[in-house]
């Protein structure tokens, strides 16, 4: 799977009621404090996990957005001036989120804030930015209420769940599969509402959905719930979660007996490195092995400046992206929170390693028309799969 965005174990409700707490305190000095400096570096803001259950994906993001600082850096900046970024420790949590939040509407030198990675701990924080005028672009925020339920300053590069999920539906129905067991996160912000739009699109076209099992990502044992998703014998397994969770899932299905075709996890260590996560299909908009000429400069470049690194996923791309993205609106709208809002209005054309070019549907406040590439994990690396 391609949705990148795991949900916080903190309901919506408490986050929400963090966020109104904290909206009185940050009054019109936030929201009316001025842009940035006309000298000097330019700053985005970071929010992220670099500490807590989710710290491998800010480490993953913060390499993608460093490359890409370094490279715009190397070429001038945007008018001469330097590209910089801050980074807040937000854990993906909803309650720390808010707080990151508060601290970078009050910094007048932040002229945008890029995340949360996870839609759970962005939600919360919208109204602060929102009532701010800050811009939150969460490129990984693949829950459509980030930008359906936000205001005009709230952004996502992220294909949505929904997007996601119909076409696994599809896809799917058009291998000749006609029944699947599912396993899915039980989470409110997302795992709940991806079934739903796969289950949705799968009665459409006639996929027969033998089982399907609530989980949760903190568990370890698994084999209860998966012996009872796949009693009705399908021809399939689908599994709706992240890439640590279907680690877990399909060794465990293997472990049981169960050899039919896993559709699921993500392109991250612990999935890839898992022998039965071998043969594995997931619909992908990045992949290290393209023979793209922007996916090849890019992987090569990342493994110059981090020759530690020998995988390179949708999560570094994502941010190396995200990075190119609010440069460009920037040197269109200019280097302060209201030109940054102005260029993501007007921006267009922007070369990316993901989609190939980004164009934004100034409806939704996302990528117009993304796409998705069959992809099989092989020898630990997922590939193009054209079967």
């Amino acid at each position: 799977m391609t949705s990148r965005t795991p949900g916080g174990r903190r309901t919506a409700a408490l986050a929400l009621t963090v966020t109104a707490a904290l909206l009185t305190t940050v009054g019109c000095s936030a929201a009316d404090a001025s842009d940035a400096s006309s000298d000097g570096p330019i700053y985005f803001g970071v929010s992220s996990a670099t500490t807590g259950q989710y710290a491998q994906y800010g480490e993953q993001f913060k390499e993608g957005f460093d490359l890409a600082v370094e490279q715009v850096n190397a070429k001038g900046g945007i008018d001469g001036r330097k590209i910089a970024l801050k980074y807040e420790d937000s854990q993906s949590d909803p309650k720390q989120s808010v707080a990151v939040a508060q601290k970078f509407v009050s910094d007048k030198n932040v002229v945008l804030v890029f995340g949360d990675y996870s839609s759970n701990a962005s939600i919360p924080a919208s109204p602060i930015y929102s009532a701010a005028k800050l811009l939150q672009y969460g490129f990984n925020n693949s829950n459509p209420d980030f930008t359906k339920k936000g205001t005009e300053y709230q952004w996502s590069t992220s294909i949505t769940t929904d997007q996601n999920y119909r076409w696994t539906a599809d896809y799917i129905k058009k291998k000749g599969i006609d029944s699947v067991g599912v396993t899915y996160l039980n989470t409110s912000d997302w795992g709940i509402p991806a079934y739903q739009a796969f289950k949705d699109e799968a009665d459409k076209i006639g996929l027969k959905i033998t089982d399907a099992e609530s989980v949760l990502d903190t568990s370890d044992d698994y084999r209860s719930s998966l012996t009872k998703a796949v009693a009705g014998n399908p021809q399939a397994f689908v599994h709706i979660g992240y890439g640590p969770d279907a680690a877990k899932i399909v060794s465990q299905l293997r472990s049981i007996g169960y050899q039919g075709t896993f559709y699921g996890g993500q392109d991250e260590e612990s999935f890839d490195g898992t022998g039965d996560a071998e043969g594995s299909i997931i619909g992908a908009q990045f992949i290290e092995t393209s023979s793209k000429p922007e996916v090849k400069a890019f992987v090569t470049a990342f493994k110059k400046k981090y020759p530690k690194e020998q995988h390179v996923t949708s999560f570094e791309a994502g941010a190396y992206d995200a990075l190119s993205v609010a440069v460009a609106a920037t040197k269109l709208g200019g280097a302060t929170r209201e030109g940054a809002l102005k260029g993501f209005k007007e921006l267009g054309g922007v070369p990316s390693v993901v989609y190939g070019t980004i164009n934004l549907d100034q409806s939704t406040r996302r990528v117009k028309s993304p796409e998705l590439t069959p992809t099989i994990l092989k020898d630990g690396k997922w590939v193009e799969y054209n079967n």
